[in-house]
């Protein structure tokens, strides 16, 4: 067993290392400029199976503290993910300027070409709906679960991975700068998110069980976005070759 802290250091290094959105060869793709318009337009549309979604998934980190009567400490936990939701929902609720991360992604795609019907009448792959069900899973399953699943797996590399995407989609893919909103908000949040998640993992993660929880978890969350990955490639770029 590792100290907390050392553990959530290594659980970083390997989300890092192993997350699909820096190194599988669709993104790298997109990056380079190197799909059509439309083939990106179908990607960042499937993408909606989760991000249109992604209230009720912040949500659940707080619904997964605690048992059938809370501690001192569950209540504490609990307060201390409120802001994530709040950001996740849109600050503008509760008196601050910015919206719901949702809702800009609704407007990332509109800028995409898409009208609102489509996009919430989107035909999602098998493959798409296979990350989303793992992902919501393992916010329900508990604390460990939902932080090593969300924070640690994912929203720990995502400023890097948003920034390459706004720059391809506004250099490559004529997507205006003004519609880019979605992935400037989390290029500045996510370092935030995680660091939330470590100081609570230290906490949480003391026992060996524990901290195979937390690695599982994370493991089986990148392997989820890696499948969704794997079915967009496929889909959208092998059979249009």
């Amino acid at each position: 067993m590792l100290p907390p802290a050392e553990f959530a250091r290594a659980l970083l290094k390997e989300a890092e290392e192993t997350h699909p959105w820096l190194h599988h060869r669709l993104f790298h793709l997109i990056w380079d400029g190197k799909l059509s318009r439309d083939q990106v337009r179908s990607i960042v549309r499937q993408q909606g199976a989760f991000f249109l979604d992604t209230l009720r998934h912040a949500a659940w980190k707080i619904i997964s503290v605690g048992g059938a009567t809370p501690t001192w400490e569950d209540l504490e936990r609990q307060r201390s993910l409120i802001p994530l939701v709040v950001e996740e929902g849109g600050e503008d609720t509760v008196g601050g300027a910015q919206t719901g991360h949702s809702i800009l992604f609704v407007r990332l795609l509109e800028a995409l070409g898409f009208t609102r019907e489509e996009i919430f009448n989107t035909d999602y792959l098998p493959t798409t709906i296979i990350e989303k069900n793992e992902l919501f899973a393992l916010q329900r399953e508990g604390t460990i679960e939902a932080l090593c699943g969300g924070n640690i797996a994912t929203e720990s590399i995502n400023a890097m991975h948003v920034v390459r995407m706004a720059h391809a989609l506004e250099k490559y893919y004529a997507v205006p700068k003004s519609a880019l909103d979605f992935y400037f908000v989390h290029a500045h949040a996510e370092e935030d998110h995680a660091n939330r998640a470590v100081h609570i993992l230290t906490g949480l993660c003391v026992s060996e069980a524990a901290q195979k929880t937390g690695l599982l978890a994370m493991r089986r969350a990148i392997t989820a976005r890696r499948i969704c990955v794997d079915g967009l490639m496929e889909a959208f770029v092998v059979n249009r070759a």
